[in-house]
């Protein structure tokens, strides 16, 4: 008599991405279970064949917080998900992606703020993912969409939830699976009939506690400074030290690379280069390499003082490409005599640029 296979009962943890999340607070099991029933529910809506992804929908945070901003990816076919914007800089960066700006996905990663649910095939899974889906007794039939969750912080590739961010993704799918009845409704023919103005989930209170939809104006908000550049103090006082000429012209420039950095189960940061070459001559000095999580400015600051160092000259001029990067820099360059201008052509610095990429790339 054949013997009968025996399966183990799937035993739930108590928490998810303890370890992915171990200097942070992971999500509870429950926590996760409701995030997965909502995310399936949306699934289900199919919202993608009735919403485009420039028709966004608002929400604030606990109701009276700041705003996010979310969408449906899957009209094209390719991609099916809910992203939700946190805040006006991340969603400064969606508005210029809708005006078909082209943006590097290093600098993408760098500003982005984002929480969203992906549904994937089973083999763009990852082991934490299928775990959670097992745990979650999610189908394993052939052509079943897989719920996976994740966040992207500024500077940071995207990773596991925390405990707060699944509580703050649940609302913004909450909030799309209410507008995606009201469109159903034939309510949401005004949701997006005028430019800058988007649909807000609210909450309502009273004996029938449920969610309202109110019209609110979003407009495109100012890119914000900079933080001043800061140098070393020793460093900065050797090179005020010395009675150095000044002449020529450096390039500067701070690029995300968006190459992650980090070991295979933390989140990992974007690394970033910040580049000076003599323009004349094209010679480069030496990067300096960091991740996100210095100042671009420090970092510029950083490169010019040992550029400085290594040729004893101090430049008359420094060419950048931004009045973000003038504004960040010029302080602390014109201190030194030198004077900071904007110039969209960088040719020796975008050659080495290009060297570089490559070669992080090969």
């Amino acid at each position: 008599m054949a013997r009968q296979r025996v399966v183990s009962p799937v035993v739930s943890p108590t928490h998810c991405f303890t370890k992915e999340l171990s200097s942070e607070n992971p999500p509870s099991f429950p926590a996760m279970q409701r995030l997965y029933e909502l995310a399936i529910e949306l699934f289900a809506l199919r919202p993608w064949e009735t919403l485009k992804d420039s028709q966004l929908i608002l929400i604030r945070e606990g109701g009276q917080g700041d705003l996010r901003y979310c969408y449906v990816m899957g009209a094209l076919g390719e991609v099916y998900a809910m992203h939700a914007y946190m805040g006006p800089e991340s969603y400064l960066y969606y508005c210029r992606i809708q005006l078909g700006e082209e943006i590097q996905s290093g600098e993408f990663l760098t500003a982005l703020h984002s929480l969203y649910v992906e549904f994937v095939p089973r083999s763009e899974l990852e082991r934490q993912d299928r775990d959670l889906l097992t745990w979650l007794e999610h189908p394993r039939a052939k052509g079943i969409a897989n719920p996976i969750f994740r966040a992207s912080r500024p500077g940071f590739h995207p990773w596991f939830v925390t405990a707060e961010e699944a509580e703050a993704l649940a609302e913004c799918i909450r909030a799309t699976i209410v507008v995606c009845h009201a469109v159903r409704r034939g309510d949401g023919k005004r949701f997006w009939s005028r430019g800058g103005v988007y649909p807000m989930v609210l909450p309502e209170d009273g004996a029938h506690p449920g969610q309202r939809i109110e019209l609110v104006e979003a407009p495109v908000p100012d890119e914000p400074p900079l933080p001043p550049a800061r140098a070393d103090e020793a460093k900065l006082s050797r090179v005020r030290g010395q009675d150095l000429p000044l002449r020529g012209v450096m390039e500067l420039d701070y690029i995300s690379t968006g190459a992650p950095i980090g070991k295979s189960n933390e989140r990992k940061a974007c690394a970033c280069l910040s580049l000076a070459v003599d323009a004349g001559t094209g010679i480069v000095y030496a990067p300096h390499t960091s991740d996100s999580r210095e100042a671009p400015g420090d970092s510029l600051a950083q490169v010019f003082l040992d550029a400085v160092q290594a040729t004893h000259v101090l430049p008359k001029e420094v060419r950048v490409r931004s009045t973000r990067l003038r504004n960040c820099v010029a302080p602390l360059m014109e201190s030194m005599g030198t004077t900071v201008s904007i110039s969209s052509r960088l040719p020796a610095l975008d050659e080495a640029r290009e060297h570089l990429l490559a070669y992080m790339r090969g």
